[in-house]
């Protein structure tokens, strides 16, 4: 079959309009009073023509047609690069500067940046008068090192287009920092064509920018001097500036913001709440408070700052202000509203007052904070004794998996807290069945097997998490420490035991089950080192009921009686260490 006898240009900009998936404008007619005025659209129509006879009339081949084509399909599934060098190629053999721009574009998106240079310096010669092929070639040079090329390329740009000196000047800031060490180069070539705009903000940012990467910290602090003066309400460079500097040190940030400020009495509220917030990162809590409130003192209906000054208040436990400021910036429409009335309701909870929070909580609407919120009300249902209504309101909820394991995670607690083992036991079970190898839900059953007596299932569920994955630090502790208190298989629960510690030695909970399996042994010594150990970093009762225990057979029975006493007081008729005593024999 003959090659189709058409010229590259149109179908070729209908090819590329559709492959791009753009749709096309609508071709506009002429009204009457258009034609009637018409000298200037007769102008862009001569224009037009003029540029349309300046592309090259190239022979439409099926080796062409379908290059595009390729190149556009490859482009839509992913392959930009691949779409860039077959774009490079067509427009080497057409000579058509549409094709070098497409080119470019994709070798850019790639990362391909010396192909796309050649893709750039192609479109300049086919385009000899294109300010955008300039300016994407300099950014490329710029961005691979190639300052030498990069420098005539930039102050071309600036004499023929000298409003894009702000443009250009922000390119150079982000562009002239490189880690390779040839940022030294760049501060050079950045200073010499900001020296020709001594006024220009924008001229100004670049120089601090490369001073900044070079260490020239009396240069960044002229520049940022100078900018004070000259575009005191302008905040990219300052929050450029403190951008970097709190990826070292919350506090110099902090510093630095604060000077400036001093110096830009006129800068945005934006810019004016970064401080305090930089004081929040470095736990200066007191002093973030008051620089909220002072800003609450001029804006005082701004919600963001009602907001900060609440979560403040709420951190440092004053629960009245945090609850005022709360519902006032949800009175003035704070863009997060169901995350406020959670905060609330926490807020409530905190000051012992249930109902209120219920109410803050069944306000929270379906997104981010639904689950939680309903998780929150189920929680205060079950401290009311209603079990069987804190149950089913958790049951109606998780829309994701992980979600789902977490509800049922939660209703095995509330039943195990309403000493209901056995419901939470069957909670357990029948959600296994829809997620038979969720460790989670495995290790949770494991624990409520523990609670009811049967050791051989704990056993078998901690065994099928290990199978899956036999590092698990958590599951080998609790195999180790069910064995040791369940069975007489000392040597085994050692075993496990060890492995874990071997892991985490630094674990309180895993030296709390190593000294009781060394007790269990008969090495009381050994025993009494680890349990002393993890109560010193974890001083929890069933540990304190451990130590005790290992005190008493070695005949330190008032220490042992000090010791549960001083936890009994804290943990009233706590069931492990009363357990011990009554077994033992220790009265109080």
């Amino acid at each position: 079959m003959k090659p189709l006898k058409r010229t590259l240009p149109l179908l070729l900009a209908l090819l590329l309009a559709a492959c791009a998936s753009v749709k096309p404008t609508a071709p506009s007619v002429p009204s009457v009073q258009q034609n009637a005025a018409g000298d200037d659209n007769a102008s862009l129509d001569d224009a037009a023509k003029s540029a349309d006879a300046a592309l090259p009339k190239v022979e439409l081949t099926p080796e062409i047609f379908y290059g595009v084509l390729a190149g556009e399909i490859a482009a839509q599934r992913g392959a930009a690069g691949s779409a860039g060098l077959t774009y490079l190629d067509l427009a080497r053999q057409t000579r058509d500067p549409r094709l070098a721009q497409r080119a470019a574009e994709f070798c850019l998106l790639s990362g391909q940046l010396k192909e796309a240079a050649a893709a750039l310096r192609l479109w300049i010669e086919l385009d000899p008068d294109s300010l955008p092929a300039r300016e994407q070639l300099f950014v490329t040079l710029m961005r691979s090192g190639d300052l030498a090329e990069s420098k005539p390329l930039a102050e071309e740009l600036l004499r023929r287009e000298p409003a894009r000196a702000p443009a250009v000047f922000v390119q150079l800031a982000r562009l002239s920092a490189r880690p390779d060490g040839g940022s030294a180069r760049a501060y050079q070539m950045v200073s010499e064509l900001a020296a020709q705009y001594p006024n220009l903000p924008e001229a100004r940012f670049a120089v601090l920018a490369a001073a900044a990467d070079n260490g020239d910290k009396a240069a960044v602090d002229r520049e940022f001097e100078r900018l004070a003066q000259i575009a005191p309400q302008w905040d990219l460079p300052v929050a450029w500036q403190v951008d970097r500097l709190r990826r070292q040190d919350m506090n110099q940030a902090a510093a630095f913001l604060q000077r400036e400020l001093a110096r830009r009495p006129q800068a945005t509220l934006e810019l004016r709440m970064a401080y305090p917030r930089l004081l929040v990162g470095a736990k200066r809590f007191v002093e973030a408070r008051a620089a909220f409130e002072a800003l609450l003192k001029d804006y005082p209906d701004n919600p963001d700052l009602l907001y900060a000054t609440g979560l403040l208040a709420y951190q440092m436990r004053d629960l009245k202000t945090a609850s005022d400021r709360l519902e006032r910036a949800l009175a003035q429409r704070h863009p997060e509203p169901d995350f406020v009335r959670f905060t609330l309701g926490q807020i409530a909870e905190d000051d012992h007052d249930a109902a209120r929070a219920a109410n803050w909580y069944r306000q929270v609407g379906p997104g981010q904070q639904y689950l939680p919120a309903q998780s929150r009300l189920a929680l205060l249902e079950a401290g009311e004794g209603q079990l069987d209504e804190a149950l089913g309101r958790l049951s109606l909820l998780g829309s994701t998996d992980q979600e789902k394991v977490s509800v049922v995670l939660l209703q095995s607690q509330l039943a195990r807290e309403a000493k209901q083992p056995q419901r939470a036991y069957e909670l357990l079970t029948q959600a296994l069945r829809r997620q038979p190898r969720s460790i989670e839900l495995l290790y949770e059953r494991s624990l409520v097997s523990d609670m009811l007596g049967n050791a051989g299932n704990a056993e078998r569920d901690l065994r099928l998490i290990l199978k899956e994955k036999p590092s698990d630090t958590q599951a080998l502790n609790a195999l180790g420490y069910t064995l040791a208190n369940r069975t007489t298989r000392y040597h085994e629960a050692y075993g496990y035991i060890d492995k874990a510690l071997k892991a985490e030695p630094d674990n309180a909970v895993i030296q709390d089950s190593m000294g009781w399996v060394l007790y269990k042994q008969g090495k009381l010594d050994a025993a009494r080192k680890y349990l002393e150990k993890a109560y010193q970093s974890m001083p929890d009762p069933e540990v304190a009921a451990h130590l005790g225990e290992v005190l008493w057979r070695q005949g330190r029975r008032d220490e042992a009686l000090q010791l549960w006493e001083k936890e009994l007081a804290a943990h009233p008729d706590h069931e492990v260490i009363t357990e011990t005593m009554r077994r033992l024999g220790a009265k109080r």
